[in-house]
């Protein structure tokens, strides 16, 4: 089965994270985020997975080149041009030659469903687009589907107020294509989510929803992307009372520091007696002796000197410093 990943975007709202990374490689679990979706899709029977990427991608196709995935063909198909989700699909079916159906997945989701049963319920309703539909508590950052009891999608709201919002069934970002739907994608720049998924409904078209299980995540924000780590960190803890954080290679941590619920990227330092809470560090972050970290987004290189004290929600870009107010 072939699988599409969609990686063209800048990754602007991971920023300042994704200043010098693509958004598929930063770090999940200290390996790269999209590492994930490839050991998923050939543990569920996928063979053949096609990089929808933008014309500023070359980082992440040399980082994956052919033969570099073990059980898995990887073939990379750049744009020419913006092209959105619809455009980007379009142009990967026919560049790799895809002549049945497959899988498509956003290159910032983490899955861990059964696709065997998502194809099994697709099949059964003779469905000619399938979306997984993650349930959560809050839908209105998300893209919701109401669906009929029958599981048959009936319609679309795009991120609704929460108290407002007709179903808790987010778009999980993973969608069964079959092959002859891909000519009513209109040329050029489009989403599929606004475009094809809503015309494909008001056509009669079966599109069926499949409520998925597991963890589920979209990392396109840096709390998110925490969340997922933490959530991930806790479920890898050896025993109870384990601090939930990823520390990657090359760091280093004096004794007397404290990180909690974070994730260091590559070759940080953390002083003697600093405290990191729910913080994300990326490449060669420094913080100084004694300082106090609380929701620190940090980019490459950035310096928060020793004794500051950091509140919750800033964020420093890279190569930059903190400096205490007052």
């Amino acid at each position: 089965m072939n699988a599409i990943i969609l990686v063209g975007g800048q990754g602007m709202r991971l920023r300042p994270l994704t200043a010098h990374r693509h958004k598929s490689l930063v770090p999940v679990a200290n390996r790269p985020a999209i590492s994930h979706l490839f050991e998923w899709l050939r543990a569920n029977g996928v063979d053949r997975v096609v990089l929808a990427l933008g014309q500023q991608n070359e980082d992440l196709a040399e980082a994956f080149p052919a033969g570099s995935v073990a059980g898995l063909e990887i073939v990379p198909v750049f744009e020419q041009g913006r092209l959105e989700s619809g455009g980007a699909i379009r142009n990967a079916v026919e560049e790799a030659k895809i002549e049945e159906r497959f899988l498509v997945l956003n290159g910032d989701v983490f899955v861990e469903f059964a696709l065997e049963k998502a194809i099994a319920e697709h099949e059964r309703t003779q469905a000619k687009l399938t979306l997984a539909l993650a349930r959560v508590d809050d839908p209105s950052p998300f893209g919701v589907a109401v669906t009929d009891a029958s599981g048959r999608v009936t319609g679309f709201v795009e991120k609704p107020p929460r108290a407002s919002a007709p179903s808790n069934l987010a778009n999980a970002g993973a969608w069964i294509f079959e092959r002859e739907i891909v000519g009513q994608i209109p040329a050029g720049a489009v989403r599929v989510e606004e475009m094809l998924f809503p015309s494909l409904v008001v056509r009669g078209n079966a599109v069926c929803g499949y409520s998925i299980e597991g963890l589920w995540a979209d990392i396109g924000t840096p709390a998110r992307y925490l969340e997922l780590n933490i959530a991930l960190a806790r479920r890898m803890a050896d025993g109870p009372g384990k601090v939930a954080s990823f520390v990657g290679p090359g760091c280093v941590v004096a004794e007397t520091a404290s990180i909690e619920e974070s994730v260091l990227w590559e070759g940080g330092t953390v002083g003697e007696g600093a405290v990191v809470r729910r913080s994300v560090l990326a490449d060669g972050v420094r913080i100084g002796a004694g300082a106090q970290v609380d929701g620190l987004v940090a980019g490459r290189g950035a310096i928060v000197p020793e004794g500051s004290v950091v509140p919750a929600g800033t964020v420093l870009h890279p190569g930059s410093t903190y400096h205490q107010d007052g």
